[in-house]
Parts: structure tokens; sequence; C-alpha cells
């Protein structure tokens, strides 16, 4: 039988660090949204300017493009967060409670790695991106800054799950499909 801790335990510190985390998850979850309604008004202008004899805007497709990479980057965050990414729970289902924190504390291991490697490689990735965009202005690297800020609290989320798995403060059981169909 699974034991299903409410969202409440742990030391305040614990707690304070989840409200955070969970606050931040709305921040970037309300800006990959605001990115994708322009998004959607820009394009949609185009189309309408274009339906009516007048020239298209050049610069809706790359800054479309851009905003895109900007939403998808912000919404790793939002995602691992809120429990809604692929799991293998026909396999992780059958482990029982053990293996079922087992597989959130590798999961959590191997999150932090990645993470942790890609931040570590921040300055690499910044000095290679050099050059400004075409139509846009902006320099390469602010396609990336996006991807660096999900990644710094994706660490910040698998260290925080991974101290609440291993001293029993986290639940054991991560949300289903039913609070995806929520979000």
């Amino acid at each position: 039988m699974t034991t299903h801790r409410p969202p409440n335990c742990g030391p305040a510190w614990f707690r304070g660090a989840n409200r955070l985390l969970d606050g931040a998850a709305g921040l970037f979850q309300t800006a990959a949204e605001l990115l994708l309604t322009v998004m959607l008004v820009i394009n949609f202008a185009n189309i309408v300017l274009r339906n009516t004899g007048q020239p298209s805007l050049l610069w809706v497709s790359p800054w479309t493009l851009v905003l895109m990479v900007w939403a998808v980057f912000l919404g790793f965050f939002v995602m691992y967060r809120r429990h809604l990414d692929i799991v293998l729970g026909l396999v992780v289902d059958r482990l029982g409670p053990f293996g079922r924190r087992m597989a959130r504390v590798l999961t959590a291991l191997a999150g932090l790695a990645f993470t942790l490697i890609l931040l570590a490689e921040t300055p690499q990735i910044l000095t290679r991106q050099r050059g400004t965009m075409e139509l846009i202005g902006l320099t390469r690297y602010w396609l990336s800054l996006p991807l660096l800020a999900s990644a710094a609290m994706l660490t910040l989320h698998f260290l925080t799950d991974l101290i609440g798995v291993l001293a029993g403060w986290a639940d054991d059981d991560a949300p289903g499909s039913e609070e995806a169909a929520q979000w």
C-alpha cells in the first residue's frame, strides 16, 4: 500500500522552496502562454494583410520561430514541475512503493546531471552564439536564455524532489494523467 503524504510535509524551508518553485512554474507558464498569444496575433495579422492585398510582414516568420523556441524552453520547467513529463507508468506502477521511490530518485539524479552539465556549459554556449539574427535584430544568445532559466529552475526542482523523496517529505506518487487533463 502506498502512503500518500500531503504536500505540506517537511520543514518550513522545504515547504517554502516548493511554494517558490510552484510560483515560478506559474510565471513560466504565463510567459509561455503570452508568447503563444503574440505568435497567434502577429500571424493572424500577417494573414489578414496578405489576403487584403497588402504586402506580407517579413519579420513575422522569424519572430514566430524565436517566440516558439522561447515558449518551448520555458515549458520544460513547467512540465517537469507539474509531473506532466512522460513516465513509463506501465513499468513504474509494477515496482511497488520502494521501486517507485527509487525511480524518482534515479530520475532526479539524471535530471540533476543533465541540468548541471548544461549550466556548467553556459559560458561556452553564450560565447559561441554570436551574430545578429536577420529581420529580428537580437543577438543569437537570446535564444538560449529561456533554456538556461528553465535549466536553473529544473536544477532546483530536481534537488528539492530528491531531498523530499529521500527524507520522506514528498508524495510517493506523482500526479497522474488526471492532472494533465486539468492543465
